[in-house]
C-alpha cells in the first residue's frame, strides 16, 4: 500500500477499511470505535446489513452526505424535519474521498406522493486498489442504516462490469432474502 495514503487516513478508518476490503474477521474493539463513530447497529433482526458495511459507507460518503437522498417534512410548528442523521467520522480523518454517483432509482413510483429512492455510488481507494460500492435510501426504516457498503471490486476491474455485477447481486440477494417475488404486489388482496 502506498504510504502518503498510509498517512492521511487515520489507523482505526484503515482498519475498518482493510476488514471490508479483505474479508476478515471484525476484531472485538471495532464495537468502540462504532459507537465512537455513533454507526447504527443496523438490521441485525434479519442480518441485511452489519455495522462494517455502514461504517465503511460513512467514511466514504461523509463528504457527499448533504447530496444523498433525505426525506423531509414541514411539521406542525413549520419545523423542518429530516430524517438522514449526520455520518461522523475519525477527527483525524481527512483524506477525502470521491464516491461517483452511478445512478438513482425510485422504488415506488407507484404511490402518490411517496417515493422510495435509492442511490448506488463507487469510490476508487487508491492505496488499496480497490472500488467500493454503496447503496443510500432517504432513511434507516428498510436496513436500519441510510447508507451501507454493497461490494468490493479490485482496481483493475472494469467499473462498469463492477457495477453490474455487484449490484445486481445485491438486488438478487434482497429477493431471495425478503422473499421478495415478481408480481406480489398485483397478487396481494386489498
Amino acid at each position: 500500500m502506498n504510504d502518503n495514503i498510509i498517512r492521511l487516513l487515520p489507523v482505526d478508518e484503515e482498519a475498518i477499511l482493510r476488514c471490508y476490503i479483505t474479508g476478515s474477521k471484525e476484531p472485538a474493539s471495532f464495537q468502540q470505535l462504532y459507537d465512537t463513530l455513533e454507526v447504527p447497529v443496523g438490521n441485525i433482526v434479519d442480518e441485511i446489513t452489519s455495522r462494517l458495511q455502514i461504517a465503511v459507507a460513512q467514511i466514504l460518503l461523509h463528504g457527499v452526505q448533504d447530496s444523498l437522498p433525505q426525506w423531509a417534512a414541514i411539521g406542525r410548528d413549520a419545523d423542518l424535519l429530516l430524517n438522514r442523521r449526520r455520518h461522523r467520522r475519525h477527527a483525524r480523518g481527512i483524506l477525502p474521498f470521491h464516491p461517483h454517483r452511478l445512478f438513482s432509482i425510485n422504488w415506488a413510483t407507484s404511490g402518490p406522493g411517496y417515493d422510495w429512492p435509492e442511490e448506488h455510488r463507487v469510490t476508487y481507494l487508491p492505496g488499496f486498489n480497490k472500488y467500493i460500492f454503496t447503496a443510500s435510501r432517504d432513511g434507516d426504516d428498510a436496513f436500519g442504516c441510510a447508507d451501507h457498503a454493497i461490494g468490493v471490486a479490485d482496481g483493475g476491474e472494469d467499473v462498469r462490469d463492477a457495477a453490474r455485477r455487484i449490484i445486481t447481486t445485491y438486488w438478487r440477494t434482497q429477493v431471495h432474502g425478503w422473499d421478495k417475488r415478481a408480481g406480489s404486489v398485483a397478487t396481494a388482496k386489498v
